[in-house]
């Protein structure tokens, strides 16, 4: 009744393990308690299935309790089939891999059946004399050998001698085995689960980067920057005391980094890539230009059939060659356009030329509303498009199932344009309503904007312009103050612009904080 009893309490605990290196430990640890047996070692077939590769090594007697990296990289992996392509029925190990049969030795050195090259090389190395042995196939559901448990020299507990593994070890490892068999398989599932929803993941953030030649890097280095700040939290013992990141959370938030505008793809890509106030599929100042080269044209005509004088005509050409000039510097993102400039466009715009058999203004209608965008690129409506995104990406995570491990990452992501003072998107969230994992997000995100080299409708900025940027951003309540002081004191900022920004951009920040 105990062992059944000790079975169960095993299955519960290997079945709830969910670090592969850690259940292999258990795994061996609980066999040889089981069994009496004073070492015991657990391999594993490789991707390939070509061989069997050392997992874990234990010998109670000389204190050797060596984990999955160090088998790894000093245990030579046994070879299921010789390089003539023949089956390896040398070793024991491979035997019982290649067989599927459970193997029982009296004494190892007394059997000419097997190789034991190794264990004697190990046993003269450690004062060590390995004598009985049980070797169990590790089968799946559909009766594969995925790995071997091998328990070497059955100790009683009333002599302290070694003596043979008998039927009860065998019968007890039969068990242990199906059960230990189930917690690996499940466990190597949940990790390629894992592994395939983090690649799977990056791959999607990776396509919405591609969809712009702009923002290549973005949610990239959004992801980067936020693992920089989290780990360097974890290292904070003043203003993050009692704060710590998990390699899970640490997970999840690069997760959430990878998502952010993943609602991107809905954006169109003459939106989404608006290098210029005029840019469409092409950039209209230089159709606008060609218009200026009809007038011209018309002029030229004139002076040669003496309907004008060289004088008028030199003074249009200079009028309208500097024109050209300041539409051309208007139709620059950078250019901040005031009232002036905005008068002076449609002054422009009244201009007239013949086309065909009528007359037509310089510049039409939608020329005029994109050239007298006050700042940067985009129309009113073009910029709601653009917000667009992080509903669109609260909507698509929404309808994925993610793991209980990382749901929280959706939500994340869906925040990063959210605003501590209730003025972001889409939600209207505030402070009380945004955690820090949030908060996070949302300055790696600002950061990365503001110091990205990439983007046409912009200059890159030093780390004085975006300290000057974000300090004002605190002051507004857009932002984190006390995320964006400790950015600054930790020196993240440093670390993440060696690495990312241009060697121009690294100049000597001040914090208006």
């Amino acid at each position: 009744m105990d062992y059944i009893k000790k079975l169960f309490e095993l299955s519960i605990a290997l079945l709830s393990e969910k670090n592969l290196y850690v259940l292999l430990e258990k795994i061996v640890t609980v066999a040889r308690e089981f069994t009496g047996a004073d070492a015991g070692s657990l391999y594993l077939k490789n991707n390939d299935k070509d061989r069997l590769e050392f997992k874990i090594v234990q010998t109670g007697s000389l204190n050797i309790y060596i984990g999955s990296s160090e088998c790894e990289k000093d245990w030579r992996p046994v070879k299921l089939h010789h390089d003539d392509g023949s089956e390896n029925f040398r070793n024991v190990s491979s035997v019982s891999a290649l067989t599927g049969r459970i193997i029982i030795i009296d004494d190892c050195y007394n059997t000419p059946d097997y190789d034991f090259t190794g264990t004697r090389e190990f046993d003269l190395h450690n004062h060590y004399r390995t004598r009985s042995m049980i070797v169990i196939p590790l089968k799946d559901f559909d009766g594969e050998v995925i790995g071997v448990l091998q328990l070497i020299n059955k100790v009683d507990p009333h002599t302290k001698k070694v003596i043979t593994f008998g039927d009860f070890d065998r019968e007890s490892s039969v068990a242990l085995a199906s059960q230990a068999t189930v917690a690996i398989i499940n466990t190597k599932l949940f990790q390629e689960l894992e592994k395939f929803l983090e690649k799977f993941i990056q791959s999607i953030g990776e396509a919405v980067d591609a969809k712009s030649p702009y923002t290549g890097n973005h949610v990239k280095k959004v992801a980067t920057l936020v693992k920089m700040i989290l780990e360097e939290i974890n290292e904070d013992h003043v203003l993050f005391r009692g704060v710590s990141y998990s390699k899970d959370k640490i997970d999840l938030m690069e997760i959430a980094a990878w998502l952010h505008d993943i609602g991107k793809i809905a954006v169109p890509d003459h939106i989404m890539d608006k290098a210029t106030k005029l840019q469409l599929l092409f950039d209209k100042i230089e159709l606008i230009a060609e218009r200026f080269e009809i007038i011209k044209r018309d002029l030229k005509i004139a002076l040669l059939e003496h309907h004008i004088s060289l004088d008028f005509y030199n003074y249009e050409i200079a009028k309208l060659d500097n024109d050209l000039l300041f539409l051309r510097e208007s139709n620059s993102g950078d250019t901040f356009m005031s009232s002036d400039k905005i008068e002076r466009i449609i002054k422009i715009s009244q201009i007239k030329y013949k086309l065909g058999n009528n007359e037509v203004h310089l510049l039409r209608a939608d020329d005029i509303k994109n050239l007298s965008i006050i700042r940067g690129t985009l129309t009113d409506e073009e910029r709601t498009i653009i917000m667009n995104h992080a509903k669109m990406t609260t909507k698509i995570l929404k309808s994925i199932p993610f793991p209980k491990k990382f749901i929280e990452a959706k939500h994340v992501a869906s925040n990063h344009h959210e605003k501590l003072n209730g003025k972001g998107y889409p939600q209207g969230l505030n402070a009380n309503k945004l955690n820090l994992d949030d908060r996070i997000l949302a300055i790696a995100d600002v950061f990365e904007a503001l110091s990205s080299a990439d983007r046409p409708y912009k200059q890159p900025k030093k780390l004085s312009e975006i300290f000057k940027i974000l300090s004002f951003m605190v002051k507004d309540g857009d932002i984190d103050g006390d995320l964006v002081k400790f950015i600054f004191k930790s020196k993240i900022y440093l670390k993440y612009a060696k690495q990312e920004m241009l060697p121009a951009q690294i100049d000597e920040p001040v914090l208006f904080l």
